[in-house]
This record gives structure tokens, C-alpha cells and sequence, in this order.
């Protein structure tokens, strides 16, 4: 769904993958509604578009990055 506008639920949150097109690239922006209605902007990789991410993302807790880096994938394993 590159370049897509995406909404879905996951385990009740609203969750949605808003595209940015800057000229140069399209990044992905992610962002998260809990059960309590706090909206978030998960700090994400803008060059994941995987609703995957967005999942684990919530199961870990909401984590903030480690490093200077937005998480990956593979921090979220």
C-alpha cells in the first residue's frame, strides 16, 4: 500500500499510516489513537508503510527510541 492512506483497529486503538509527500520521497507517518483517546505519533521509521509495525509497536508498549534513529522492525521483535 505504498504511498496510501491506511486506517485500521488493533487490539482497540485507532491506528493510521498518513503519507507525506515532500518532492524527493514519500514518507509514512504513523499515528496511533489509544482505548483512553490519547492520540500519539508513533516514533517509527517513515520508510516502513507495514501495518506489522504499527501492531508491535502498540504490543511493546508504545516504546520511544534508544538511539537517534526512529524504530525499525527489528527493534519491535
Amino acid at each position: 500500500m505504498f504511498g496510501m492512506f491506511q486506517q485500521w483497529n488493533y487490539n482497540g486503538h485507532q491506528c493510521r499510516i498518513e503519507p507525506d509527500d515532500d518532492g524527493d520521497c514519500i514518507k509514512a507517518w504513523h499515528f496511533v489513537i489509544t482505548p483512553d483517546g490519547k492520540e500519539l505519533l508513533a516514533d517509527i521509521t517513515p520508510y516502513d508503510w507495514s501495518r506489522e509495525v504499527v501492531e508491535r509497536w502498540i504490543d511493546a508498549g508504545y516504546p520511544a527510541r534508544y538511539s537517534s534513529f526512529p524504530l525499525r522492525i527489528e527493534d519491535l521483535v
